[in-house]
């Protein structure tokens, strides 16, 4: 038996672009990425998560997540292939995390900055992340729509480039960049999924893992607003909050 609690929050005023579905024996949560300017999409990063998502959850009976994962990035492109410009190196894309009970075993797979912590019936936790994204030198930020982020420029050399970053977005090929994996079910206590506006209790503020398991995911939403609140770190145009979402399936 698996007992799952899930919550997930927005920022703040604008909609939430966290997306998460949890389904018989599988979960994915996905994050969206704030839109630019002139990203050549008429849809909002709100509906490409949704139908990303719809579209990953529909195919997660399929014999390889990556293709899965890559089927659904294809089928949601012919949903808007003749309105928008997909070609766009910023069109809108999310980073996905999904994990799927297999017969044994649990079979996982992270595109992007999301992350899955599993405690093991010791106690002990492991976590699988991608590291990409944190791994590049970067550039300066500069302004864009009020907020400070990596230059159009730039993301269209490391987004979805080799020794860059991938993230799901209008190229099904960036699926078999996905980090898989597995882990006997015998040995699994609980199962975490995170997109990164939660990941932020340990990269930003020192959190060890185990204590994630520790509280409620709702607990621990309000936890990283209020270190978020606090904190004398962000700059003017540096995004405070971000939306969180986290997906915990317990082992019974």
């Amino acid at each position: 038996m698996i007992e799952v609690v899930a919550a997930s929050r927005p920022g703040g005023v604008a909609p939430n672009e966290d997306f998460h579905l949890v389904g018989d024996g599988w979960a994915l949560v996905l994050d969206g990425i704030t839109r630019y300017p002139g990203d050549g999409c008429v849809h909002d990063v709100p509906w490409y998560v949704r139908l990303l998502g719809e579209a990953v959850a529909a195919r997660i009976g399929a014999a390889d997540l990556r293709w899965a994962l890559a089927r659904a990035i294809e089928a949601v492109n012919s949903l808007h292939a003749d309105s928008c410009d997909l070609a766009s190196a910023v069109t809108p894309g999310a980073t996905v995390a999904v994990v799927r009970l297999v017969a044994d075993r649990v079979e996982w797979l992270i595109l992007g900055d999301c992350a899955i912590a599993v405690r093991d019936r010791d106690g002990g936790v492991v976590v699988e992340s991608d590291g990409r994204l944190a791994a590049l030198p970067g550039v300066a930020a500069v302004d864009v729509a009020g907020v400070r982020r990596w230059p159009v420029e730039y993301v269209a050399e490391v987004r979805n480039r080799e020794g860059g970053y991938w993230v799901a977005a209008s190229d099904p090929g960036a699926a078999e960049e996905a980090l898989t994996g597995s882990w006997p079910v015998e040995r699994i206590g609980e199962l975490l999924l995170c997109t990164d506006g939660l990941t932020r209790l340990v990269e930003r503020y020192a959190y060890e893992w185990p204590a994630l398991f520790e509280a409620g995911v709702d607990r621990l939403i309000d936890s990283v607003r209020e270190l978020e609140a606090a904190d004398s770190r962000f700059g003017p145009l540096s995004k405070r909050h971000d939306d969180a979402t986290g997906v915990l399936m317990r082992w019974r």
